[in-house]
């Protein structure tokens, strides 16, 4: 991991690098129209960033347009170097760190982090469910583990689950957060139980017929794959953000999931990380006249 900002954009080879970093990501084959999917596009290099129009239907896009980083004013080093921090657990870093490392207002940095995680809790939607050999259960997000007389307003339940393979290797993890409402007696209610195996399980006879663990706590007894895994997560976001709103959690979640996944199976988490914030929004057509993109 790089020092400083400064040291990570020489590194890089400057702004115009990063750009065409972030223009192969969206791009790998060549550029492709976000609205008819076709290969030609004009240049227009008169603005900050390159707008490309297309031959066919004249729509216009921009590496950022239709992203989470549309409108953006921050420049794209920036974004990639505030994209490396999130995807190396090992740099712990919070908004206001970010803030002075790139130099721009605490404000600033945090929308930046949200938007991405945004975009990588939307992505979760569209990933395949879990498969096979799983071990699920419900873990506790809070300061410390929690008392038996139920649960305060800085805990929140949370559903987990690991995939593993046949050499007894975690695959993939995924969680969703409940409502405190959705407990009953220390364990989630049926139909929360039932609305997790329907999101997060594939749909056939194996997966489905998963032994889950309900207790009030996920132990290394029934899931002694998924609860150290959980504990190292819930540990790592609790030290480098704090406070984090009940309502907000999924989104952090989403984060570290995210990164696990990627490192664990080997994938290019920056990349991945870059392509999970460029996922196209819905196109619409623009009146000719007032075709631009930011």
């Amino acid at each position: 991991m790089f020092e400083s900002y400064a040291e990570f954009l020489a590194n890089q080879g400057g702004e115009d690098a990063c750009l065409a970093y972030f223009i192969h990501c969206r791009w790998p084959d060549g550029y492709r129209c976000p609205l008819c999917g076709h290969r030609e596009a004009y240049t227009i290099s008169t603005r900050r960033r390159p707008l490309f129009e297309c031959v066919r239907c004249r729509h216009q896009a921009s590496v950022t347009s239709g992203t989470c980083m549309e409108g953006t004013r921050t420049s794209l080093s920036k974004w990639l170097f505030t994209i490396e921090r999130m995807s190396d657990p090992s740099s712990g870093i919070n908004a206001a760190q970010l803030a002075k490392q790139i130099g721009v207002t605490y404000k600033t940095a945090y929308a930046m982090m949200n938007k991405i995680r945004e975009s990588l809790l939307l992505g979760e939607g569209g990933a395949d469910r879990l498969s096979g050999r799983l071990e699920a259960g419900l873990a506790i997000f809070g300061p410390s583990l929690p008392s038996l007389g139920g649960l305060n307003e800085q805990e929140q339940p949370v559903a987990a689950a690991m995939e593993i393979d046949d050499a007894d290797r975690p695959v993939r993890l995924h969680w969703m957060v409940f409502e405190r409402e959705q407990m009953l007696r220390g364990s989630l209610t049926k139909e929360a139980r039932l609305l997790f195996k329907r999101e997060c399980f594939a749909s056939d006879p194996v997966s489905q017929a998963t032994d889950m663990q309900w207790s009030w706590y996920l132990t290394n007894r029934h899931c002694r794959t998924l609860a150290p895994i959980i504990r190292v997560e819930f540990k790592r976001i609790r030290t480098t953000y704090r406070g984090i709103r009940a309502s907000s959690l999924s989104k952090y979640l989403a984060e570290a999931s995210f990164r696990w996944n990627a490192r664990q199976n080997g994938g290019d988490c920056v990349q991945l990380m870059v392509q999970a914030c460029q996922a196209v929004c819905r196109v619409q057509r623009v009146p000719s006249g007032l075709r631009s993109a930011c």
